[in-house]
């Protein structure tokens, strides 16, 4: 890949070598035309658990693609996070279609809460709708997912309350809200235990905010890491060369 991006086996990656070299600065900074590609919902989801030979839980996190794809695609996140909203929006759907839906990638969504006071309860409200919609409608979950960066305001994180999260519950079709605060209320604890779980592996990839992904092929435990809202080139880049390690 060069000397700015070589993909590494598993272990030097957590060791904090060998990244998919895209500069962290400039992927915040980049940006494509502004315009929205709209939210992506997958043409296939599912629920699944053990641990990926990466080290990647499973159990209670959001997964698109199908189970036998030959990468995976960690994507660390943030629901105030605005970078995340920009891949989101603007990268996001091209991955999907391309490659999730292609069959190429399974996208495993994970949380880092490192933005705001209230980053760690938005992941309470994400992980929970998912919990209550994944064996029977997971692509509610998307629907979701979607609704709460849009919901995001351009200034601030005083737009993150639980009013706000409890509407979008509400409001998105085939997730009842009901279930969810009941998740959320006798299962609390254990899905926060999950979440620092994610942040604990985050950290020591290691990413310091958020978005952050690691692109790993189970088969041949090559990956690589990228950093930021890069844009759609960057992301198919890096897929590429992971698929071919």
């Amino acid at each position: 890949m060069g000397s700015k991006g070589k993909i590494t086996r598993r272990r030097a990656l957590l060791a904090g070598t060998g990244t998919l070299g895209f500069g962290g600065a400039v992927a915040y900074l980049a940006s494509r035309s502004g315009s929205s590609a709209g939210e992506y919902v997958p043409e296939t989801s599912h629920p699944s658990d053990g641990t990926t030979g990466f080290g990647v839980e499973l159990a209670g996190r959001p997964i698109a693609g199908q189970a036998d794809a030959p990468v995976d695609v960690y994507y660390w996140t943030d629901y105030l996070c605005p970078f995340c909203k920009r891949f989101e929006t603007e990268t996001l759907p091209k991955v999907g279609r391309n490659y999730v839906d292609a069959g190429d990638v399974r996208l495993v969504a994970l949380a880092f809460p490192v933005i705001g006071e209230y980053s760690t309860p938005a992941a309470v409200w994400g992980r929970c709708v998912w919990e209550t919609v994944a064996a029977d409608e997971p692509a509610a979950f998307w629907r979701w997912h979607g609704a709460a960066f849009d919901a995001q305001e351009r200034n601030g994180n005083d737009w993150a309350t639980a009013e706000t999260f409890r509407g979008i519950t509400e409001r998105t079709a085939g997730v009842s809200l009901d279930a969810v605060e009941e998740c959320r209320q006798s299962r609390g604890d254990a899905v926060r235990e999950s979440i620092t779980v994610d942040a604990e592996l985050a950290r020591s990839v290691p990413f310091r905010g958020t978005p952050g992904f690691v692109i790993y092929n189970r088969e041949s435990d090559a990956a690589g890491k990228i950093t930021g809202a890069q844009p759609y080139e960057n992301f198919a880049d890096a897929i590429d060369r992971v698929l071919d390690a």
